[in-house]
Order: C-alpha cells, then structure tokens, then sequence
C-alpha cells in the first residue's frame, strides 16, 4: 500500500542523590546528547524533524541530526560508542528473508535495519561471507539495492556500548521478532520501542512525535507513553499494527528531564527512574 515502509530482503542503582555531567571547560553541566537519525531514503518528513528536534532540545538534549549520507553500515557498527542519551531511528526496516534457487521467498524470522549505503558485493567482505550484513530492497524500487544490519550485527560486529539509553524506531517492523529489541538491549539500551508489523509514514511519524512529548514533555512512563500514543494516535489504520516496548518490566520507568531548560539554565540530566528513585545501570 502507498505510504508503507514495506520491505523486501534478497538475502548504580542510587535512591537519593542526582549525577551531574561537567564541561570540561567551564565546570557547567554538559547537556545529554540525542540524535536523530532520519535515512527514510523515499520519505522524507522536514516537519517531523523540526518537531522532534525541538521536543528532545526543550527537554535538555543536545540534538543532532543524522542525515542518509551518514548512515552507512560504519555508522551502525559505531552507534553504540558514540555516546548518545537518546536516539531516534527513522530508517527502513523489514523482514529478512532467504531466496531460493526456484525464486521461492523463505522468511528468516527477523527484522533488519536498512543503512542508506548501496550495496556492494565486493564491500565488507567479511561480514558478508559470515552472514552479517543482508542485501535491502525497498518494495517498488527493484534497482536499488542497500546494505542492511541484522540483530547479530550489533552482538558481532559494533564496538562500544550504549549507556542504558532509550532508542525509539520510527519504522516498520521493529517487533516483528524480538530480536532486534534484545540485541539492542544486550548493547547496553535501557528500552527499545517500536511497531509489531507495517506501518504508515505519515501515522508513525504523527505516534513517534506523540510519544516524545509524552515522555519529554509530560514525564509518563515508558508503559503509560506507549498507552496514551495508542489511545491518541491508535494502531496503524491499515495494518493494524501496535506501538510495543521491550523489556516490559521497564513500563514503570521515566526519564528525569530538564537537564536544561529552554534558557540554558542547568537542572538536572536525563535519568531514567523507577517509582521514584534513580536506577542507573540495575540491569
């Protein structure tokens, strides 16, 4: 259906006290760090990126943008060490499925996300040859063809680890295994949300930025953002398909926000807090 990111593959926990992070240069606390990363190769949305760049900046975060001419599979391998709070990923993503030697399509079970790197057979080889890297297709769009990560790229082949951030898909097909949530989890994300099937541009846009003023603006947990999106905004008026978030006993957590304000006047940081206390890193 026009408008879908429908894919096709061819191959210390604290209870009182509050963590500062410094500037170096003038003893002020630095700002969280977010990052948008916006490779929707077909669909762009500059309103959304505007949106939510100015909800996470009135949050306190550092913003910055990650446009498809960056989004390579280097950058995938890197994300975990590059030190983001938040992150924001509206990319493609489908199932991962195997062709035969009759052209008959087998599903694999899994979901990947799409670089925005053409695809080169005679480019990381090696990831290649241990079945690390797929071969992407947008549907409608048979002479292009992209790298895409699978969940056992972050396992295999990234280098670093996220500090209990949160990472929100902006796609299709974040659930439909789990597991690209797990991986991402086991990479050091505190909480990983995203859709269970296709989904419309234009709705997951619209019920990522409801989701971000709901954590951000309006402090909700992570199970009572993805509630009030789905009462708001609803399901995918097509497919069907659900907002979801992973792990589930991480429903009763919140960021504390205000690292900054709008005027630059620092508050607190981005923590993420369970029933009130601060629970960094009790994984």
């Amino acid at each position: 259906m026009k408008g879908f990111l429908c894919l096709v593959f061819a191959s210390v926990a604290i209870s009182v006290g509050i963590f500062l992070s410094f500037n170096m240069n003038d003893g002020s606390p630095a700002r969280p760090r977010a990052a948008i990363i916006d490779a929707l190769l077909n669909s762009p949305n500059r309103t959304f990126v505007e949106e939510a760049t100015e909800i996470l900046f009135d949050a306190g975060y550092e913003v910055d943008y990650i446009g498809s001419g960056e989004v390579t599979v280097d950058f995938y391998r890197r994300l975990p060490s590059l030190g983001y709070d938040f992150i924001v990923i509206r990319v493609h993503c489908g199932p991962l499925v195997r062709r035969m030697a009759d052209q008959k399509v087998v599903p694999e079970g899994d979901a990947v996300l799409f670089t925005a790197e053409a695809y080169d057979p005679n480019k990381y080889v090696s990831y290649q040859t241990n079945g690390q890297l797929a071969r992407g297709r947008i549907a409608g769009e048979a002479d292009e063809n992209y790298f895409a990560v699978p969940p056992w790229f972050f396992e295999e082949c990234a280098e670093g680890q996220f500090q209990d951030i949160f990472v929100v898909l902006d796609s299709c097909y974040g659930f439909y295994s789990p597991s690209m949530a797990e991986a991402l989890v086991r990479r050091g994300a505190y909480v990983f949300i995203g859709w269970d099937g296709e989904v419309d541009v234009d709705h997951t846009d619209r019920a990522v930025l409801a989701l971000l003023r709901d954590l951000c603006a309006e402090e909700l947990t992570v199970g009572e953002a993805v509630r009030e999106v789905m009462r708001e905004v609803g399901p995918d008026p097509y497919s069907g398909s659900l907002m979801l978030f992973y792990p589930l006993d991480r429903g009763d957590c919140r960021l504390k926000i205000r690292g900054w304000n709008s005027r630059g006047l620092a508050v607190f940081p981005p923590n993420i807090i369970r029933d009130g206390r601060y629970s960094i890193g009790d994984r």
